[in-house]
C-alpha cells in the first residue's frame, strides 16, 4: 500500500453523542443538503492533518471538544490522532479509537518544523514517502522542505479551489509561490526533489553583503592609516631606506659571528684549562694525603725494627751463657735450673732475625714508592703552575675579545632594530595595497545574479507524458472531447483544444480540475512514484447542479451540454475502480448515480430533522 488511508473522522464533546463520519478502501461518496457540514468534513481533515491551524467557526462544532482522524499506514498500522477542536498540538494513539484517557497517547507537534520528527506533518510525509524532500522556491535556489500543508493542495481540493480559475499547479495564488508550486508539482511527476540544487544569495542579499564588505574594508584601511601616522615616510621613501639598511650591513653580521666565535674558542679553552687544572689539583691533594699515611707506616717500621733488633741481642746472650757457669751466683751448669730450654730460646733469636730482615725489605720498597710519589708531586705541581699562566693569559685574551664582541653585537642590533621599524612601515603599505585593490576588485564585482536560471516546473518531456494521463482520465469519464486535452506548461493548466479551462464554466473547471489532481494520483501509480494514498475532493461534479436550488445559480452553455452526458456515472466508475491503489471521498451536493451506488460507502446528510442523518455534527436546540 502506498501512503495514507482514512479511516473515521470523529467529533467528541461531554454532552453531545460521538458525530462520526467512517471511510473504507476505494470510493467513499458523502452527498446531501446544503449547510449539512459536507465542506466542513473537508476542512476538517485538512485541520486533522496539521495542514490548518483552526476549524471554521459554525455553531454546531462549540459543543464538540476534541477530534479524532482514524488512519491506516503502510504496512496495515492503525493509528489515530486526536487534536482540540480549538487547535494546537497532536496526540498520537495506536489502533482506531475515538476516546482515551488525558495521560494515554504520544504528543506530536502541529507546527511542521525541518529538523524534528515529532510532528504530525513528519509522520504522514514519512509514511508517504515524501519525508524531508526539499524544494527550491526561488530563483536563487532557496530550499523549503516539504510539509504536510503545502502537500495538502493534492490530498485535498476545496469546494472554492476546485471551481477556481488559477491554476491547479499555482493553488495559493500567490506570485511569490509560483516557484515553489511548479517544483512540487515536478516532485510529484518525478520523484525527484531539489536537495542538490546549489543555493546563491538573492541580488539584494548580495547588495548589502557587498555593501558590508566594502564598509569592513574601508575601516581596515582606516586602521592602517592610523598606525602609519600622518609623519610616516612615504613607500617609496621606505624601500629606498630598507636598500640603504642592507647595503650598510654587509658584513656586520659576519664580524658578529667571528667576534662571537672567537670569544666562545677562548671561553673555551679557559673552562678546559680550569677543568684540567681542578683535576690535578685533586690528584695532588690525594698524593699528599698517601704520603702522610707512607709516613706513619715507614715510622711503624722502624719501631718493629727496633723490637726486633732488642729481642735479637737478648736471645744471642741467653744462648752464648747457656753453658758457662752463672755470672751472678757461680753455680756450674749441671746446677744450674732454666724454665726455658736453650733450643727454644735460639729459635726465638732466629725468628726475630728473619722478621728484621723481611721489615727492612718492606721498608726499602716504601721508601722508594714514596719518592716514586713526591716525584709526582713536583711534577703536579709544575703542571699546576703551567696551567695557571695559560689561565691568566687566556682571561687577558677573553678581556680583549668581549669588547669587540659587544661592539659587533651593538651594531648589529642597531641595524635590525632600524630595519624593523622600517619593515614594519613596509609591511603596512602592503596590507594597506592589498585592500585598496580588494576593495576595488568588491566594487566592481556584480551584484546581479549570474549564469543561467534555474530550470522551474517539470519538463516538457514529462509535461507531455502527465497530459496525456490527465487525457486517459478525461477519456475514462466520457468527457466530451477528451482527445483534445492538453497539459499546457505556460499556464500550468489544462486546455481543451485550446481552450482553456478557465476559460469555461464552473462546473466545467470543477470537472477538469478534479481530473488534473486524479491524473496525479494515476501518473504516481503508473510510475511507482510516491504519492498521498488519498484524494479528496469537495463539489467535483458542480455542473449536475440544480441551478435554482445551487448557491452557484445557471448552468452555462458548456456545463449543460457535459450535464447531459453520462459524465458523472463514469466518473465514479473510474475512481471505484482504483480502489486497491488510492482511497477517494468526493464530496457532492446531488445524488450519485443509482448505477454506481453499490461500488462506493455513501454517506447522506438529509438536511431534515427526524429523516436519516441531518448532517455532520449534531444541531444546538
Amino acid at each position: 500500500m502506498t501512503g495514507v488511508r482514512l479511516r473515521h473522522l470523529t467529533f467528541t464533546g461531554p454532552s453531545v453523542d460521538p458525530a462520526e463520519l467512517r471511510f473504507e478502501d476505494g470510493l467513499n461518496i458523502i452527498f446531501g443538503a446544503s449547510n449539512t457540514g459536507k465542506s466542513f468534513s473537508s476542512k476538517a481533515i485538512l485541520f486533522m492533518l496539521g495542514a490548518i491551524k483552526s476549524l471554521p467557526e459554525t455553531e454546531e462544532i462549540a459543543a464538540y471538544e476534541a477530534a479524532w482522524l482514524g488512519l491506516t499506514l503502510p504496512g496495515g498500522r492503525n493509528i489515530t490522532l486526536y487534536r482540540s477542536t480549538r487547535g494546537g498540538h497532536f496526540k498520537l494513539h495506536e489502533g482506531l479509537i475515538s476516546s482515551a484517557g488525558p495521560d494515554d497517547g504520544i504528543p506530536l507537534r502541529g507546527q511542521h518544523e525541518s529538523k524534528r520528527t515529532d510532528t504530525v506533518s513528519y509522520l504522514l510525509l514519512e509514511a508517504m514517502g515524501l519525508a524531508g524532500k526539499q524544494i527550491v522556491r526561488d530563483g536563487n535556489g532557496e530550499k523549503d522542505t516539504l510539509s504536510i500543508r503545502l502537500l495538502s493542495p493534492y490530498a485535498v481540493v476545496s469546494e472554492e479551489d476546485i471551481i477556481a480559475e488559477k491554476s491547479p499547479v499555482l493553488a495559493s495564488g500567490v506570485p511569490a509561490e509560483r516557484t515553489f508550486e511548479q517544483n512540487l508539482f515536478k516532485l510529484l511527476l518525478t520523484g525527484i526533489d531539489d536537495a542538490a540544487t546549489v543555493t546563491v544569495p538573492k541580488p539584494s542579499d548580495r547588495k548589502v553583503a557587498k555593501a558590508a564588505k566594502i564598509e569592513l574594508v574601508d575601516e581596515l584601511i582606516a586602521q592602517l592609516d592610523i598606525e602609519l601616522g600622518e609623519d610616516a615616510a612615504d613607500e617609496e621613501e621606505i624601500e629606498d631606506q630598507l636598500e640603504r639598511l642592507d647595503k650598510s650591513a654587509e658584513g656586520l653580521l659576519d664580524q658578529l659571528r667571528e667576534a662571537q666565535s672567537e670569544l666562545d674558542r677562548l671561553v673555551g679553552q679557559r673552562r678546559s684549562a680550569m677543568d684540567r687544572g681542578r683535576e690535578l689539583q685533586e690528584r695532588a691533594d690525594e698524593l699528599g694525603v698517601t704520603l702522610e699515611r707512607f709516613a706513619k707506616l715507614q715510622a711503624v717500621y722502624t719501631s718493629d725494627l727496633q723490637r726486633l733488633q732488642s729481642i735479637e741481642e737478648g736471645g744471642f746472650v741467653l744462648v752464648a751463657i747457656a753453658g758457662m757457669d752463672c755470672p751472678v751466683c757461680g753455680a756450674p751448669p749441671e746446677a744450674q735450673r732454666h724454665n726455658h730450654a736453650a733450643d727454644a730460646i735460639e729459635m726465638a733469636h732466629k725468628a726475630a732475625v728473619a722478621e728484621a730482615r723481611k721489615i727492612e725489605i718492606e721498608q726499602r720498597e716504601l721508601a722508594q714508592t714514596i719518592a716514586s710519589l713526591q716525584a709526582e708531586g713536583r711534577g703536579l705541581g709544575r703542571t699546576i703552575g703551567q696551567l695557571a699562566e695559560e689561565i691568566e693569559k687566556l682571561d687577558k685574551q677573553i678581556n680583549d675579545a668581549r669588547p669587540r664582541e659587544i661592539s659587533a653585537r651593538q651594531s648589529y642590533e642597531a641595524y635590525a632594530s632600524a630595519r624593523v621599524e622600517a619593515q614594519k612601515v613596509a609591511d603596512l603599505y602592503q596590507r594597506r595595497a592589498k585592500l585598496v585593490a580588494r576593495r576595488a576588485e568588491l566594487e566592481s564585482g556584480p551584484t546581479k545574479r549570474e549564469g543561467d536560471a534555474l530550470v522551474i516546473g517539470p519538463d516538457s518531456t514529462t509535461a507531455f507524458r502527465f497530459g496525456e494521463t490527465v487525457k486517459t482520465v478525461l477519456a475514462a469519464w466520457h468527457f466530451p472531447d477528451a482527445d483534445k486535452v492538453q497539459f499546457d506548461l505556460a499556464t500550468n493548466d489544462i486546455t481543451i483544444g485550446g481552450k482553456r479551462r478557465a476559460a469555461n464554466g464552473k462546473g466545467v473547471r470543477a470537472i477538469l480540475h478534479a481530473a488534473f489532481n486524479v491524473a496525479i494520483i494515476v501518473y504516481c501509480i503508473d510510475n511507482e512514484l510516491p504519492h498521498p494514498g488519498f484524494l479528496v475532493l469537495d463539489t467535483p461534479l458542480l455542473t449536475y447542479r440544480e441551478p435554482l436550488k445551487s448557491k452557484h445559480g445557471e448552468l452555462s452553455e458548456d456545463e449543460a451540454a457535459l450535464k447531459a452526458t453520462s459524465l458523472a456515472e463514469h466518473f465514479y466508475r473510474h475512481l471505484a475502480g482504483l480502489k486497491d491503489e488510492v482511497q477517494f471521498v468526493v464530496i457532492e451536493n446531488s445524488d450519485p448515480p443509482a448505477a454506481v451506488q453499490s461500488l462506493a460507502r455513501i454517506e447522506t446528510f438529509t438536511g431534515l430533522e427526524g429523516n436519516g442523518r441531518f448532517g455532520l455534527l449534531a444541531r444546538r436546540a
